[in-house]
């Protein structure tokens, strides 16, 4: 009897499994409408950017790229025919910009610029970015420069040094930056380190890193925070001053130094600090914790948030010091 029953059970489960597959409907949804917009993405310096400058920081570097629809597989790619041009408060044009050239002034590829003049903005100034390009919407942005920094030091305390048979060599060690914050503003920074030659020249080779290990993180500071941003492509670890606003802090992390050739090892470790505007902050901040989201299915989706008119992107700006250590041989 029992077996009976189970027998009808599944086959009343079976049928109503058939009958909800001879319901079943095919809806069409539409695709939604997408309009192209300009995606843009620039740093406004304080100093000249000139060789070195772009080589370090390809990411502060003026591009151009364009949004694309959700269900589009095209590849997105630079936009080469844009017109950037930088004006002061009073409307003057300060700054145009060209096709990037490929000759060892920043990148090249599709959608980069270089600056025409290489304008020096002032702090406290306030500038404004256009960006047009044909079948686009124009885009523009607006900014104040922050203050400038003076008066950073730092120091390098090597711990240990590693020889790779002569060819290369790892130095390990400990850099302390002394950093004096400006209490009459909100003040938001990142931190960079580079090694040098007898020059002052960077050079593919030689690398500086910060060693994120647990152990190596909050060495000699509460400011736990404040990491280095990576020199070249990389998130940017950007920081605000909130814990310490108005204060002179003193920052250690474990660092290291790679050297492509232990024969000619780098003469010195400059370490840059920028103070950013709040809006380059916010922007950086987000596109990190995109980011780190982006591949976890259970994570909230990270909006990227830019301060651009009708379109994406940020126009941004920085004041510049450092600070160079002269290693030991």
């Amino acid at each position: 009897m029992k077996m009976l029953q189970k027998t009808a059970q599944l086959a009343a489960a079976f049928l109503g499994i058939t009958l909800l597959s001879a319901c079943e409907t095919v809806v069409e949804v539409p695709i939604p409408a997408h309009t192209p917009k300009l995606a843009v993405r620039y740093m406004l310096p304080d100093t000249e950017p000139d060789t070195l400058f772009y080589q370090l920081f390809p990411q502060y570097q003026p591009y151009v790229n364009h949004s694309q629809s959700i269900y589009s597989g095209s590849e997105l790619k630079g936009v080469n025919d844009a017109m950037l041009t930088v004006t002061d408060q009073n409307g003057n044009v300060v700054e145009t910009f060209k096709r990037g050239n490929g000759f060892g002034y920043g990148a090249s590829d599709d959608g980069y610029y270089e600056p025409v003049t290489r304008f020096k903005a002032q702090p406290g100034q306030t500038y404004s970015l256009s960006v047009s390009a044909p079948n686009y919407e124009t885009v523009t942005g607006k900014l104040t420069m922050p203050s400038g920094i003076s008066g950073v030091q730092a120091t390098f305390l090597e711990t240990s040094r590693e020889n790779g048979g002569g060819s290369y060599a790892q130095v390990r060690g400990r850099v302390t930056i002394s950093l004096p914050d400006n209490g009459a503003e909100n003040n938001f920074y990142t931190l960079y380190g580079t090694l040098l030659d007898d020059r002052y020249v960077a050079n593919g080779r030689d690398v500086f890193q910060e060693e994120m290990e647990d152990d190596a993180i909050g060495v000699s500071t509460e400011f736990q925070n404040i990491h280095f941003s990576p020199i070249l492509y990389g998130d940017a670890n950007p920081f605000d001053d909130k814990t310490f606003n108005g204060k002179t802090i003193n920052v250690t992390r474990n660092v290291m130094l790679f050297y492509g050739n232990a024969a000619t090892p780098p003469r010195y470790l400059r370490i840059y600090v920028h103070s950013i505007t709040e809006d380059s902050y916010r922007f950086l901040k987000s596109l990190k914790m995109y980011n780190e989201t982006g591949d976890n299915p259970f994570a909230e989706q990270t909006r990227v948030l830019g301060n651009l008119e009708k379109g994406y992107g940020y126009f941004g700006g920085f004041t510049s010091s450092y600070f160079d250590i002269e290693l030991p041989r």
